[in-house]
């Protein structure tokens, strides 16, 4: 994630809060030992740091990367004087709602608004993230943490009277605290989400509303069939919805199916339902480019090169999709037409076994389901996959 914003201190000087890049990592670590050194209120001692800068640009470029992570840095005059972020607990179906929080200021300015501001936009971070539910861990004794948390809207929820054991204290209680960021989470209602096939529209959605009669079938017309674009559009509706309904489903329909799996949103999905699905885009590129009798050095040198049915060949596309290999760990659920002209029935079976997805092939089935005979077992199938 990224983030940036100036707020004025109390002291009247401007702090920046913005997320650390690789080029923080040094900064970074020596706040992290400094804040470290100085209080008894944290987890580990200095000594105990196996961190390197090395790892650090390493954090630090994951955490920008991250669709919901983020480190954030306060910075005065050019200089780095706290640090703040979240993560996800664990992301596991169960628990991927669920955000821990962490925050050390330099002891040199505190009383400042630093802690505070820092609070806050790490609360607007996790809101945009998806998450429901922000979490922190803070030492009993440490009054005025506790000040903070509760002045931002976080209720304690526990103790545990030997959380720490404190050189200097001895055993330190530690005090659970957490924040609800969207009640809407506690609708009882699932969502599943539609992406139709090339030359579709989301107007096709209204077809599974009656196959998920306690669910809201929403379908997208996203914009474009590039992934790196169409994913990210897949990605922020597939969030929102995350937040607003209690689970969030897909149905990917050929090209909507290859699409979602850019979309690097399976770790929010309860199921995948995959309708001929596009498992392998280099192979089914290059059959379309034999057919069009376009060469790979041709498209290289000329970019785009018009193809069949209004198609575009492009050099740029194919690269992609050769670096960019498909990465899925959602449930999944595929039916494929015996006679599906896109995608051979071998492609399928692999991806299936790689993926641990059931796989139901029609016999006599086609790529596009749409006589009176497929739609009948395509609505069939998807009863018997929601039982």
């Amino acid at each position: 994630m990224q983030y940036r914003r100036t707020v004025k201190l109390k002291d009247g000087r401007e702090c920046v809060l913005r997320n650390g890049t690789e080029a923080d990592a040094k900064a970074v670590l020596d706040v992290f030992n400094l804040t470290h050194e100085q209080t008894d209120f944290l987890g580990s001692y200095p000594e105990e740091s196996t961190l390197t800068v090395e790892g650090e640009e390493a954090f630090l470029k994951k955490q920008t990367e991250s669709k919901n992570g983020i480190e954030l840095l306060a910075e005065i005059g050019g200089t780095v004087v706290g640090l703040a972020g979240i993560s996800c607990v664990r992301p596991r179906e169960k628990t991927r709602h669920r955000a821990g929080f962490g925050i050390s200021v330099d002891e040199a300015y505190w009383g400042l608004g630093i802690g505070h501001a820092l609070t806050e936009a790490c609360i607007e971070c996790a809101k945009a993230a998806g998450y429901a539910q922000l979490e922190l861990s803070v030492v009993a004794d440490n009054a005025q943490a506790i000040a903070l948390y509760e002045s931002v809207g976080f209720v304690e929820y526990g103790r545990n009277p030997m959380g720490f054991r404190s050189r200097k204290t001895g055993w330190q209680t530690l005090v659970d605290m957490r924040l609800m960021l969207d009640e809407r989470v506690n609708k009882q209602k699932d969502a599943v989400l539609f992406l139709h096939g090339l030359g579709g529209s989301a107007e096709e959605a209204a077809h599974y509303r009656p196959l998920f009669p306690d669910c809201e079938v929403i379908g997208l017309d996203y914009h474009g069939i590039e992934p790196w674009t169409a994913g990210q559009e897949i990605f922020d509706t597939v969030l929102e919805l995350f937040g607003e309904y209690r689970s969030v489903s897909l149905i990917g329909y050929s090209l909507g199916a290859y699409l979602a799996m850019h979309a690097s949103a399976d770790g929010l999905l309860k199921k995948a339902y995959f309708i001929s699905p596009v498992v392998d885009m280099e192979s089914l590129i290059l059959m379309l480019m034999v057919q069009d009798g376009v060469t790979e050095e041709e498209l290289k040198e000329k970019g785009t090169i018009p193809g069949s049915f209004g198609l575009v060949h492009s050099w740029d596309y194919l690269c992609y999709v050769r670096e960019h290999p498909v990465e899925w760990n959602a449930p999944t659920a595929i039916l494929y037409g015996e006679h599906d002209d896109l995608q051979p029935r071998e492609t399928i079976e692999d991806f299936a076994e790689a993926h641990d997805a059931d796989l139901t092939v029609m016999p006599d089935g086609e790529h596009w389901f749409h006589t009176d005979e497929q739609m009948r077992f395509l609505d069939d199938w998807f009863l018997r996959e929601r039982e």
